[in-house]
């Protein structure tokens, strides 16, 4: 080697180790402190952090300049990964697991346990009388072993403020928030009271306070979070820039005591702050936004005059019932109902979640259900002819015998489900007896007493469920026990044959096409060859149709389109696929069928390579049809404008035009499709659509290291999440929603809208936890990145997004998401 080689070798070695003395590893964050703010758009905070105050000449928002847009990272182009709603989204953003949850709302489909993730009334309450530890989505998400971000951290190493995704409960907090209600001065009292206490404020403003205290007086503490929903309040009820840049301006005056605290802890250097929404609002001050009733749709005769189950009240049902939240399931009884007059308490046929504004869920009651309970009702009533009777009978033990394999198999694994469901109760109640349930006089071992009050809560929603599922999987077996030639509906009750309350299995495609709503006008009619001519004798409606085409004529905005829905999504099995597909189109996952009307119809397919990656694509139809048999067709359409999603027309499309029928024709892997599309009206539709609909693992495929049992109850957890999921997700047109307690004249979410999905995220920290200042990330990225970026930052997650080993025994597995290597190796 020469001279010069040597030196300059020597100088490079120096280099690189002068760089290494200086550099900041990136993943040195030992703190985390997570401010939530529900509802917040990404698009929103820039546009005000970027308006001058005049008298100042600083931003409007100047803390949150000063944090993240001066000493921090932001990333404008960070999206909700599914629907645009609080329940789904924030399980993501807390999990960094694939959608479990799909709604505010769930119903079961068996058995009409309702899951009402945003009912912290009843919460609070239930905990006070130790009937509940955790709010409903945690328990969800316990039953699936999917651990929440603040269970990376040890008990008495975080703490957790009031929110949806709330783990345990702290009742001094609603009790000191509640005193500081009360104005010193008697004057202020009066007023204060007499016009009423903002409540909504008894939780947030105490939460902000045990933030601050414990910032600076707990440095054992590694992790905080604070949760506000004050923004998505206003913006629902208000239609006006000032009353959201208000709620902004106190944000912005919370994140600026929250800094100082931080800056002013003993933990400055390694704390990062990260400021981060679930999902945006879809608003625009010049318009209102309309509403559309789907419950009175439903309950007409046009819409097959249903008994319909909501969770929240109707906003023309004006009632005491709205004082008393522990109310399950309010029914609207249908007075137009076919078959079912008066029965409403007995016999919903369809659940609708409208809590979601700018999207709907709607069960409908198994076509078939609908058709025996009919037939059941006329033979009873023992005025058809001989003939007749004879045929309505044979038609009743078709239905039967048509499901008769699927309902046995169902009952068997049922059965093995429950069995070992009953095992672990009676084993759990044994393991409970003498611990410690209540904390301390002094407050200590709260956390222990937490937990095993965790499995006494747990014991008791298990014993219901078994309870429910039992008497469910009896009436299918009543079914199948009944003896045609000695049929005898006078002898046996309809409740032992068709729960009341139950939806049975999901509707079919064919059978929404071709629902069972009631008798024809003419009644039970016969064919020429002495059988019951169906289609004569049943009322049927096609719900893809007759969604799509309802339309209002008293529109008085211009802006808005006169069809307040816009397309219908729902599931397609593989099964039914077979052959329609050329080879070069093969999918391993189910595709999703999206109806924007006869002619204009969508499938989104999917399919998981051998390396893990999916990818999707967009294949315009129309005329999809379903048949009794389970088999489909449709044809194949040329790219056009007016599909689903509306990418082809899209000016923000990052295709070039002349390249778009081409792009839009391929496969493409979800960082593809999110990149071309994330400016787009419909944004994350592409991926997001599969991930609301779809279903997705809740642990790793491995379970050799689970008992029989075990894996009979992660069957049991699974099989219940399945029945949550609907028969159709309506979604609304631009500014139209289905809020029906009372339509929001403001801002709207729950749609793949753009306004309704980008979210905020941002994230500052200390000198020495790496994280880059004053950059904005154009990349774009969805709610799946936050938990794995975060962790990576704190080194509790490695390159391959694997957990480490602390985090693994805590029930953690590898995160499906991208980490955002700009924040986390600002080098690469």
């Amino acid at each position: 080697m020469t001279f010069r080689s040597k030196v300059l070798r020597y100088l490079f070695v120096i280099f690189c180790v002068a760089i290494c003395a200086t550099a900041v590893p990136a993943q040195n964050v030992k703190r985390l402190v997570v401010v939530k703010i529900d509802g917040l758009p990404g698009y929103y905070v820039d546009e005000f952090v970027k308006q001058r105050d005049p008298k100042t000449g600083r931003s409007v928002l100047p803390w949150i300049e000063k944090i993240f847009y001066e000493n921090g990272t932001r990333v404008p182009n960070f999206y909700s990964r599914g629907i645009s709603l609080s329940a789904p989204s924030w399980s993501i953003l807390d999990t960094g697991q694939h959608l479990q949850i799909k709604g505010n709302v769930e119903y079961d489909r068996y058995t009409l346990r309702t899951y009402d993730y945003l009912n912290f009334f009843n919460f609070n309450v239930d905990y006070g009388l130790s009937k509940e530890v955790d709010m409903p989505g945690v328990e969800v998400l316990d039953s699936l072993r999917i651990p929440l971000l603040c269970d990376a951290f040890p008990y008495e190493k975080r703490y957790t403020s009031i929110q949806l995704y709330e783990r345990g409960n702290d009742w001094a907090v609603i009790a000191s928030g509640f005193m500081k209600l009360f104005p010193g001065s008697p004057s202020d009292f009066v007023d204060e009271w007499t016009v009423g206490p903002d409540m909504r404020k008894v939780t947030i403003n105490q939460n902000e306070r045990d933030v601050l205290g414990k910032i600076e007086k707990r440095p054992e503490l590694d992790y905080l979070d604070y949760f506000d929903d004050s923004f998505d309040h206003i913006s629902h009820h208000n239609n006006d820039t000032e009353s959201r840049l208000a709620s902004l301006k106190e944000l912005d005056r919370s994140l600026g005591r929250i800094w100082t605290a931080i800056q002013a802890s003993s933990r400055a250097d390694e704390t990062a702050i990260v400021l981060v929404s679930d999902h945006g609002t879809n608003s625009d001050e010049r318009i209102y936004s309309q509403g559309y009733n789907l419950v009175k749709l439903l309950t007409s005769t046009a819409g097959g005059g249903h008994h319909v189950g909501t969770k929240r009240i109707l906003l023309q049902d004006y009632s005491l019932k709205v004082l008393y939240p522990p109310f399950h399931v309010y029914k609207t009884s249908s007075p137009d109902s076919y078959y079912l007059k008066g029965q409403s308490k007995d016999y919903p046929t369809a659940l609708i979640d409208f809590d979601g504004n700018e999207r709907s869920s709607i069960h409908l009651r198994n076509s078939d259900l609908n058709a025996l309970q009919i037939l059941f009702q006329e033979i009873k009533e023992k005025k058809l002819s001989p003939a007749l009777s004879t045929a309505a009978r044979n038609v009743f033990f078709e239905i039967v015998d048509r499901h008769r394999r699927e309902w046995q198999e169902k009952i068997d694994q049922l059965g093995e489900e429950l069995d070992a469901l009953h095992r672990w109760i009676e084993s759990e109640k044994k393991a409970v007896v003498g611990l410690q349930t209540k904390p301390n006089a002094n407050g200590s071992m709260r956390g222990l007493a937490e937990q095993n009050r965790r499995r006494v809560v747990a014991i008791d929603a298990a014993i219901q469920s078994e309870t429910d599922y039992r008497k469910y999987a009896s009436t299918l077996m009543n079914l199948l026990r009944l003896d045609k030639a000695n049929f005898d509906p006078g002898k046996v009750k309809i409740e032992s044959l068709i729960a009341p309350g139950t939806m049975g299995d999901p509707n079919s495609i064919y059978q929404l096409q071709n629902y069972v709503v009631g008798l024809s006008p003419k009644g039970l009619v016969l064919n020429d060859s002495g059988q019951v001519d169906v289609g004569r004798s049943f009322i049927r409606l096609n719900y893809f149709e007759l969604l799509h085409d309802q339309k209002v004529r008293n529109n008085v905005q211009r802006e808005i389109s006169n069809h307040p829905i816009d397309l219908i999504a729902v599931p397609v099995p593989i099964s039914s696929l077979s052959g329609l597909l050329p080879a070069d189109q093969r999918i391993n996952e189910d595709p999703i069928w999206l109806f924007g009307g006869e002619d204009k119809q969508a499938l989104i397919l999917s399919r998981r390579g051998n390396d893990g990656g999916q990818s999707y694509r967009y294949m315009p139809i129309t005329g999809l049809y379903q048949d009794q048999d389970g088999k489909i067709t449709f044809a194949a359409a040329k790219w056009a404008a007016g599909f689903p999603l509306k990418f082809f027309e899209d000016k923000d499309l990052s295709i070039d035009p002349a390249d778009r029928t081409a792009w839009l024709s391929e496969w493409h892997s979800e960082v593809e499709w999110l990149r071309a599309t994330h400016k787009t009206a419909y944004s994350t539709a592409i991926i997001g659509l599969p991930e609301e609909i779809g279903n997705h693992a809740s642990r790793a495929v491995d379970d050799s290291q689970l008992t029989q049992g075990e894996r009979f109850l992660d069957r049991f957890y699974e099989r219940q999440r399945r029945l949550t999921h609907t028969d159709l997700l309506v979604l609304a047109n631009d500014h139209w929603n289905f809020d029906v307690r009372g339509f929001n004249p403001g801002a709207n979410h729950g749609s793949f809208f753009r306004a309704s999905t980008n979210s905020t995220l941002m994230i500052a920290g200390g000198t020495r936890t790496g994280i880059p200042r004053g950059k904005a990330i154009d990349e774009p990225y969805d709610s799946l990145s936050l938990v794995p970026t975060v962790l990576r930052l704190m080194g509790k997650v490695d390159d391959e997004n694997r957990p480490v080993s602390d985090l693994r025994k805590r029930g953690f597995q590898t995160f499906p998401g991208r980490v955002i290597r700009e924040i986390t190796d600002p080098g690469r």
